[in-house]
C-alpha cells in the first residue's frame, strides 16, 4: 500500500490538472481502502486528517504495519 501510495504522490505533483484530478481520486479511494481495512483501531478523525495530508498517511500506514507486526 506505502508504494502505491508513492506513485500516486508523484502523480499529484504533475502539471496537468487532469492528472492530478485522477491522482487525488485515486488517492482518496486508497485512503478509503486503508481505514475501511483497519477501522477498528483507527479513529475516523484519523481518517479525516490523511485525506488532506499524505504525510500524515504514511505515517498511519507505518504504524498499522508495525500493528500488524505485533499481532503474529
Amino acid at each position: 500500500m506505502k508504494q502505491e501510495a508513492i506513485g500516486i504522490y508523484n502523480r499529484l505533483q504533475s502539471s496537468d490538472p487532469e492528472e492530478v484530478k485522477a491522482a487525488m481520486g485515486e488517492y482518496l479511494n486508497l485512503v478509503g481502502r486503508f481505514y475501511e481495512d483497519n477501522k477498528y483501531y483507527l479513529a475516523p478523525q484519523q481518517y479525516e486528517v490523511a485525506k488532506k495530508d499524505f504525510e500524515y498517511f504514511m505515517r498511519l500506514i507505518d504504524l498499522a504495519e508495525e500493528h500488524h507486526r505485533g499481532e503474529t
